[in-house]
């Protein structure tokens, strides 16, 4: 049976390697070299910032089971501590305590799991705010197809707060650049506002409520926002452009290209040239994908089903027909937090969750 303490030890450790995101070199080394001395009969694939971890002889009547997880956080590094039920650190809940969990899991019981199943860890850089071509299980994907394509259930370690959320939103981002003409702030009528200009739009975006999709008896929403807001510098001047971003998350019932469809219709309605926008970027939703394993195992497992209201590599993995959950100890409200923390208590309990995986008969195993 592993400790809570042991968990929460090696957390500690990694949360005092600093891993931005296209600096998880450091992070990479250890845990490679932690891996490789803990559990030794494994094999390893170790480049570009990637870890991949797996038994060494594949059961063809076993099942296989991976666990996903990214090393990079997005709060600035501070040295992790622990205060009574909260263990402080830069990425504590996104996601280096599910990493933690499981790694520590796997290195624990790493001999009885290879009886039932076939097991792989990944563990990968470059996951949050990075567009698809930089992700590093996108890396993954492209160069070691063969370590994720035959995975029948992967757990992605994401904040889930101990549910397990299925699937995740699609995320498209959108630019518009309002037009103006800038002149001085005491002769205004020479020039034309672009922040003015801009109004009607925020106004129409503010105005769009979330639309629900109820799927797999969860709910997901379509959600349209401005996230980001810029205009010319100058306090004695009328600005002559602004810029924002437009967010949408949309529900796995869309499809990419009905997502970007649908942010066409809305900026045409608000009488935005065509000119004036450009889509940049768009991942699509993760779906869910039922089968006998996946059915079995979350029933065994026994907790909360949510939504994930957010993208994740679930939309990668589900993506190639990998089924594919979220599922984590973190806390999806301390994510990307300055003084972000996690609980031990939700540790302690998610450690209980992973080793029903050591009891689990199901007839699909």
């Amino acid at each position: 049976m592993t400790t809570t303490n042991d968990t929460v030890l090696f957390l500690e450790q990694l949360l005092n390697i600093p891993s931005p995101t296209f600096k998880e070199a450091d992070i990479t080394l250890f845990l490679s070299d932690y891996l490789k001395k803990n559990i030794p009969n494994a094999t390893f694939i170790v480049e570009n910032d990637a870890i991949i971890c797996t038994n060494n002889q594949h059961k063809t009547n076993l099942p296989h089971i991976g666990f996903v997880g990214h090393t990079d956080v997005v709060p600035d590094f501070f040295k992790a501590s622990i205060q009574k039920d909260r263990i402080y650190g830069a990425g504590s809940s996104d996601m280096k305590a599910g990493l933690a969990c499981f790694i520590i899991f796997l290195v624990n019981h790493w001999n009885d799991l290879v009886k039932k199943y076939n097991v792989s860890l990944i563990i990968y850089p470059r996951e949050e705010g990075t567009p698809l071509e930089d992700n590093g299980l996108n890396f993954i994907i492209n160069q070691f197809p063969n370590s994720v394509n035959n995975i029948d259930l992967a757990f992605v370690g994401e904040p889930t707060n101990n549910t397990i959320q299925l699937g995740c939103t699609g995320s498209l981002h959108c630019k518009v650049t309002i037009p103006g003409q800038a002149c001085h702030s005491a002769r205004p009528w020479q020039g034309e506002n672009a922040l003015y200009k801009a109004i009607p739009l925020i106004e129409g975006i503010s105005k769009i409520n979330p639309t629900k999709h109820t799927l797999f008896g969860v709910d997901f929403f379509d959600v349209i926002t401005i996230t980001e807001s810029q205009t010319d510098p100058g306090r004695t001047t009328i600005p002559g452009e602004w810029a924002c971003n437009i967010n949408y998350r949309f529900a796995p019932v869309h499809q990419e290209e009905d997502a970007k469809q649908t942010i066409h219709n809305v900026l045409k309605k608000l009488n935005i040239d065509s000119n004036w926008y450009q889509i940049t970027d768009c991942v699509p939703a993760g779906n869910v994908i039922d089968t006998p394993l996946f059915k079995d195992l979350v029933h065994h497992i026994d907790v909360d089903i949510e939504a994930k209201q957010a993208w994740t590599d679930v939309a990668q993995l589900t993506a190639l027909g990998v089924p594919a959950i979220n599922f984590g100890p973190g806390l999806p409200e301390q994510a990307h937090k300055p003084n972000e923390y996690a609980l031990i208590s939700l540790i302690k309990e998610y450690m209980t969750h992973l080793e029903k995986l050591l009891t689990f008969k199901g007839e699909s195993i």
